[in-house]
C-alpha cells in the first residue's frame, strides 16, 4: 500500500544542505518531499525561496516547528548549534537527521538520544562516507576474509592546501570545529564500522599551516589500538601533502593488502551539478587507483584494479533510502545514534590525548568528557 511522502524541513541553506542533502531528498520523491527550508539571512544571490519557489521557507526554526505538516528535520547548521537545534526539534515531536559531527561532546549526544528514545523518534547522523565506493569495497574484502588477521589500517584525508583558508565558521574556535571534527569523524567512523571500538587512543592534533587559525587544528593523526588482535588503525588528515596521488587507504593483513589512492568522486560530482539519479553518478571518470596484493603459496601477487566485480559505485543516496525504510517500515536507522556518539567520544579522547601527550584507555572513565 502506497504511503504519502515524508515532509522534510531543512535547517540551513549552505553547502551541506545544497550538496549533501537536498539532491538526495529530491531524487527520492516517492519517499520524501522537500517541504520547507529554514534560512535566517537570505541574500539576493543566495535565497532558498527563489531556488525553490514551490516550498515553504522560514527565517526561524521556532516558526517552522509550529507547522504540524513537518515530519522530519535535517539539521545542516554549524556543529556548535547541533545540540540545541536537535533538542528543540525532538521536543516538538520531529524525527531528526543531524549533519556530522553529531554534537561536540558525547554527553550532549547521549542527552539527545534519551529524548529521542522517550519520544519514540528517529535520530540519526549523516555519516555519508560509509557509502564511499572505496570503503564499501574494503568492507566487502574484509567480510570475505581476504586479509586474514589485519595488522594495520590507515585511512587518510590528505590534501595540499598550505595557504590559510578564507575566514568562515570553520576557522573560528567554536565547539565542534577543527579538522578532527570535520574530517576525523569520517575516518574514525569508518574504522569503528570496520573493526569495532578500540582499547586505547593516541592523538596528535595541530596546525601544519604557518599562521593558521590559533586554537584550530588543521591536521591530525589518531592511532586506535586494538590490544586483543594487535591491530593498529591510523586516521590521518594533512594539509601539506604535495602528492599527485593522495593515499586514501592502506590495509595490511597476513593474507593480503589493499592500497587505494584519491578520494571518492561523489562530492565533486555533486558540486559540479550532477544529479544522483544520473547513471554515471558515483562512477569515477578515470580508472580507480587501487591495488590488492595477496600472499599465494609463499609468493606475493600484486594486481592493479583487482576484483573489479566487487567494486561498486559510491552510494550516498543509500543513507536516505535506508532512512525511508526506517520511517516507513521500522527498519534500522541508516546510522545508529549510539555508534555516532561513540565516535564523538573517541574524538574527544584523541583531543585529550594530544593535550596531555599520552595514550588513553577507552574503557576508563574520564571525568572531563564522561
Amino acid at each position: 500500500m502506497a504511503t504519502d511522502p515524508i515532509n522534510i524541513a531543512v535547517i540551513g541553506y549552505g553547502l551541506s544542505a545544497k550538496i549533501f542533502h537536498i539532491p538526495f531528498i529530491l531524487a527520492l520523491s516517492s519517499s520524501f518531499s522537500l517541504y520547507a527550508i529554514v534560512q535566517r539571512n537570505p541574500q539576493p544571490n543566495h535565497d532558498a525561496s527563489k531556488d525553490y519557489p514551490d516550498i515553504k521557507t522560514y527565517k526561524s526554526t521556532e516558526d517552522m516547528l509550529t507547522d504540524p505538516s513537518v515530519h522530519l528535520v535535517v539539521i545542516t547548521t554549524t556543529p556548535a548549534t547541533h545540540y540545541s537545534l536537535c533538542k528543540l526539534c525532538l521536543e516538538h515531536q520531529k524525527h531528526v537527521v543531524v549533519e556530522k559531527p553529531f554534537t561536540p561532546t558525547q554527553k550532549e549526544a547521549g542527552e539527545l538520544m534519551e529524548i529521542a528514545r522517550q519520544q519514540r523518534l528517529v535520530l540519526t547522523v549523516y555519516q555519508n562516507r560509509r557509502w564511499d565506493a572505496d570503503f564499501m569495497f574494503l568492507s566487502r574484502l574484509h567480510a570475505a576474509g581476504l586479509f586474514g588477521r589485519i595488522a594495520e589500517i590507515e585511512t587518510h584525508f590528505d590534501r595540499h592546501r598550505p595557504e590559510p583558508p578564507a575566514e568562515s565558521w570553520k576557522t573560528r574556535p567554536e565547539p565542534g570545529t577543527g579538522a578532527i571534527y570535520d574530517l576525523g569523524v569520517h575516518l574514525v567512523d569508518q574504522i569503528v564500522v570496520l573493526c569495532g571500538l578500540p582499547d586505547r587512543v593516541t592523538g596528535v592534533l595541530g596546525s601544519q599551516r604557518q599562521g593558521g587559525s590559533k586554537g584550530i587544528d588543521d591536521s591530525f593523526t589518531v592511532l586506535l589500538h586494538y590490544d586483543a588482535t594487535g591491530l593498529l588503525a591510523t586516521a590521518k588528515a594533512a594539509v601539506i601533502s604535495p602528492e599527485t596521488q593522495q593515499l586514501r587507504f592502506w590495509v595490511r593483513g597476513e593474507k593480503a593488502s589493499y592500497e587505494k589512492y584519491n578520494l571518492d568522486c561523489q562530492e565533486p560530482q555533486l558540486k559540479a551539478g550532477m544529479r544522483p539519479t544520473e547513471s554515471s553518478f558515483g562512477v569515477a571518470e578515470e580508472e580507480e587507483a587501487y591495488a590488492v596484493t595477496t600472499a599465494e603459496d609463499g609468493e606475493l601477487v600484486h594486481t592493479e584494479g583487482a576484483m573489479k566485480e566487487q567494486w561498486k559505485p559510491g552510494s550516498y543516496i543509500s543513507f536516505y533510502e535506508k532512512l525511508a525504510r526506517c520511517l516507513a517500515h521500522g527498519e534500522a536507522s541508516p546510522v545508529d545514534a549510539e555508534g555516532a556518539q561513540q565516535v564523538i567520544r573517541l574524538i574527544q579522547l584523541a583531543k585529550m590525548s594530544s593535550d596531555r601527550g599520552m595514550t588513553l584507555n577507552v574503557q576508563d572513565k574520564h571525568e572531563s568528557i564522561d
